[in-house]
């Protein structure tokens, strides 16, 4: 009968730990001290408390910057210093691409992280400023404008440096030279002629933020792309389907 009692006991004190257990809130902060409490708010930079053990007792105000994560009473986790990270870099980057002057065309862009930080949504814009020639820098034709978007993926979330990789694609206007033969005199004419283009690249690159209102990103983007040149013009076999290749270096303002 006695031995019936204890195990009885040990079950509901078991029970009654479990219950107690599940029924708390734990703070984890950075310095790995945990705080067992009741949370009534998390706001954008606090997170009001009371203890578990003193529920009538004062209500308590922790900075966010300090807490590492929290472990609700339904088993779920927040990661807290992910979150003040994101906050601390601006979500928008108005960027330069100063190696564009390579291709000879002046390229901005605009990129808009979501709040996760993980997802950037990007649109360049470029307008070519050598039209005089048939070649534009390391290209097979002169870039008059392009505009596109691409979507940036951060594995690891918005960190002093980060790599992305993603798809972007391009759609353009370039100009391609080709030469006309006048057979009467054996002399030719060069000419010009525009034509559409496009190119879908996937995206490789490393941001650095050395400060939060500034970023430094460095892209290699590979993959194909289609010039609509008519054939009787495409002199330099560039037209149709081929692979491509895609550096650029910029800089830009976060906010």
């Amino acid at each position: 009968m006695k031995k019936s009692i204890k195990i009885l006991s040990s079950v509901l004190l078991l029970f009654l730990i479990s219950f107690y257990t599940k029924a708390q809130d734990t703070i984890i902060l950075k310095t790995n001290e945990k705080v067992i409490a009741t949370i009534s708010e998390i706001n954008e930079m606090k997170i009001r408390y009371k203890e578990f053990s003193n529920p009538s007792g004062p209500e308590y105000v922790i900075n966010k910057n300090i807490v590492y994560k929290i472990i609700f009473k339904n088993g779920d986790t927040k990661i807290i210093s992910d979150i003040h990270l994101r906050k601390k870099y601006g979500r928008n980057i108005f960027a330069y691409h100063v190696f564009d002057i390579i291709y000879k065309d002046f390229t901005l862009s605009y990129e808009h992280i979501f709040k996760s930080g993980k997802v950037g949504l990007k649109i360049p814009v470029a307008i070519g400023y050598n039209t005089k020639e048939g070649r534009d820098g390391p290209r097979e034709y002169s870039n008059l404008f392009y505009s596109g978007v691409g979507l940036n993926i951060y594995l690891m979330g918005q960190r002093m440096a980060s790599y992305f990789i993603g798809p972007e694609i391009h759609l353009g206007q370039g100009q391609e030279m080709y030469y006309v033969h006048d057979n009467s005199d054996y002399t030719s004419s060069k000419h010009f002629d525009k034509f559409f283009y496009w190119r879908l690249v996937i995206n490789n690159g490393i941001s650095f933020s050395p400060i939060t209102n500034f970023r430094l990103a460095a892209v290699l983007g590979l993959g194909v792309r289609n010039y609509k040149i008519p054939e009787s013009k495409d002199d330099n076999n560039d037209g149709g389907f081929k692979s491509t290749a895609y550096v650029t270096i910029s800089m830009g303002y976060r906010f």
